[in-house]
Order: structure tokens, then C-alpha cells, then sequence
């Protein structure tokens, strides 16, 4: 997809042909599919936080840092945002609330009313967008789609917008389930992260908060399935079978589950919270708790096929509902990063910073 740069007084502006590559639930008030320009400049700013936070000693600095370049209506410390993101169709842009097609069930373990089965594509898409009776709840705007992005961005700003935009184009999803391969999108093949910055992913647990890309000592926590597909709905059956195994572990692939029982709270709790029929009883937590997984899975559309990924962001868990938990959790991550080396391919990035 091409990239085009246009230079006005004081300021630049960066066009950006993008294409969906899975479907995106990108909503409304309404949440039917609607292409507005704030998700975006909201998706901006979060992967600006996760290149810039480690910079940053803590999330004050951090947010202070981020209104001087975004904008924010505190006077002292906000004002005039310094980048305008537009998004406009390239394309049709059709809303759509047709099925998908199966790609085939995938095996788990804990489905008991269905044979241990499930189809992939609803596992991922959970009840919120795709009811088992009723099929899909919510329009969506189909793969395929194009649309361009179009960044405008104060010169002396455009260094702190540009890693960012790597990130973005990398791992880039928005809208509804986005962290579950749902509203991939990107504007070129090649994924480019050479002489980015990654922690050691128990030092970025200093901070609940995504602050910056990690590594342990196996490399940096990024993991491609292993076979290229030609349809994304394969792709994410692919995903889907890995985040399965490591949740509700494999016997045939020898992962053990992660417990969802025992502990308080449970070991899987630290992948997303809420869990189905697993609520835990303690303050800060119960029916009301919400905490999003740092797990996140994307679809690319590369020169050999569609390829899906597993990106994880090191963050310690919200210290209100797990409070001194981090040994635990570090300890839980370690059985997570073992079990994506059995069951996926680690990503091998050149020249990495330390």
C-alpha cells in the first residue's frame, strides 16, 4: 500500500492506503459499522504510549508528555492537539452482517454440551458479536476493504508519531474484540520492528500499564503460526487453537491448562477478566471487573499468505484487583511463553535494542 507524504508551513502529512485484512466491528453509539476518524487517533495514542512509556520514570510524565502531543483540555498541561488523523473509504466500505464461513471446528477441551468443539471464528468473537443461534449481532466492513488514513502532524512532532505508525501498521487492529484478530488492517506487507527498544518482560512489571514491547531470554514475545494460509478465516482458526491451548490446555500437544479453579485468583484470570461462568469473589473483582488480556492476536496479509501472530505487551496486572502479585504472575507468564514455543514459531528481529 502506498505511503505519501505531503509538507506544508510548519507541518506534514502522511496518507496511508490501508486495507482490512479481517473483518473490522468498528462501531457507533449504535455499534453498527461506521468509519470515523477518533478510534483511530485513540489507536495513535495508545502505541504511542507503548513506544514512548518506558521513556517516561512514571504514568504522570507519561500522560503529561501525551496531551502536549494529542491534545487535552487541561490548560497547564494540554491544549491544541498537535496531530489531526482523517479516515476516509477507498472502497465500497459496505456494512455487512453476513455469516462467515466455517474454517472447522477446533478442539476444546472444556465445551462439554458440544463434544469438545467449537467453531473458531465465534471462540473469538464471543457472544457480543456473534450469538450461536442468532449469528452475527453487529455490521462489520468486510476484508478487502480499503481506506486511507491520512495524518497531519506538526514537523518538530512527526519523530514521536513515526514509531508509533510502525507499531500500528504491525500490529494494527481496531474495533470489537481487536486484541482477538478481529479489524486487522495494515498499509504494507513487511513487518519492520529492526532497532526498535524491548525490556526484559519482568522488569516491564513494574507498571500496570502497556509501556513498551518485551523479550526474555528466548527473544522478543512475538510468535507467528507456523503454516501461511490462504484465507484469514484459517489464519484465525490457527489463532484460535493456540489461545485455546493455553488456556484450556492440549493433551495431544502436551500443554497443560491453565487453572480456573483453584488459586485467588486463578491462574488464567491473568489472560482477561472476565472469565465465563469463573467470576472471582473479592473486592474490585466480582461481576463488575474488567481487565483486557496482554495478550494480543493479529492477522497479516503477507506476500506467501495470511500469517497470524501473538504479540505480548508485559504489563503487571491491575495492582487494585491482584495486589503483590507480581513473582505470580511473572511465574504464570513463563508457562505462557514456554507454551507459545511448543505451539507457535518465535519472531526473530534483527538488530533489536537492549
Amino acid at each position: 500500500m502506498p505511503i505519501n507524504i505531503a509538507r506544508f508551513y510548519k507541518r506534514e502529512k502522511l496518507e496511508l492506503d490501508c486495507e482490512i485484512i479481517t473483518p473490522m466491528f468498528l462501531g457507533n453509539a449504535n455499534q453498527e459499522a461506521e468509519l470515523r476518524a477518533a478510534p483511530f487517533k485513540g489507536l495513535l495514542r495508545y502505541w504511542w504510549r507503548v513506544a514512548e512509556g518506558d521513556k517516561h520514570p512514571d504514568p504522570g510524565s507519561l500522560l503529561r508528555e501525551e496531551n502536549r502531543l494529542f491534545g487535552s483540555p487541561d490548560e497547564e498541561h494540554g491544549g491544541k492537539s498537535q496531530v489531526t488523523v482523517e479516515v476516509k473509504a477507498l472502497s465500497q466500505m459496505t456494512a455487512k452482517k453476513e455469516a462467515f464461513s466455517n474454517p472447522g471446528q477446533v478442539d476444546h477441551p472444556e465445551c462439554e454440551k458440544t463434544g469438545k468443539k467449537t467453531n473458531p471464528l465465534n471462540y473469538l468473537a464471543g457472544m457480543g458479536l456473534i450469538h450461536y443461534k442468532n449469528g452475527i449481532l453487529h455490521s462489520y466492513y468486510d476484508s478487502g476493504e480499503k481506506f486511507r488514513l491520512s495524518i497531519t502532524v506538526g514537523k518538530d512532532a512527526l519523530p514521536s508519531v513515526q514509531e508509533p505508525l510502525r507499531l500500528i501498521s504491525t500490529f494494527g487492529s481496531i474495533g470489537s474484540r481487536s486484541r482477538n484478530g478481529w479489524g486487522c488492517f495494515a498499509w504494507q506487507e513487511q513487518i519492520n520492528l529492526a532497532g526498535l527498544s524491548f525490556a526484559n518482560f519482568s522488569d516491564a512489571l513494574d507498571r500496570d500499564y502497556p509501556h513498551c514491547l518485551g523479550k526474555n531470554n528466548k527473544g522478543i514475545l512475538l510468535w507467528k503460526t507456523k503454516e501461511p494460509r490462504s484465507k484469514w478465516e484459517n489464519c484465525m482458526k490457527d489463532l484460535a487453537e493456540a489461545y485455546i491451548s493455553i488456556r484450556a490446555g492440549s493433551t495431544q500437544k502436551g500443554i497443560p491448562k491453565l487453572e480456573v479453579n483453584a488459586g485467588s485468583p486463578p491462574d488464567r484470570h491473568l489472560l482477561g477478566y472476565p472469565v465465563t461462568n469463573h467470576n472471582v469473589t473479592k473486592p474490585g473483582w466480582d461481576n463488575q471487573g474488567r481487565h483486557g488480556s496482554a495478550l494480543r492476536l493479529i492477522v497479516r496479509k503477507e506476500a506467501d499468505g495470511h500469517r497470524g501472530y501473538i504479540l505480548h505487551l508485559p504489563h503487571l496486572f491491575s495492582e487494585q484487583m491482584w495486589k503483590d502479585g507480581k513473582q505470580r504472575q511473572i511465574e504464570i507468564w513463563q508457562k505462557v511463553h514456554a507454551n507459545l514455543d511448543k505451539l507457535c514459531q518465535r519472531v526473530v528481529i534483527k538488530e533489536a535494542r537492549p
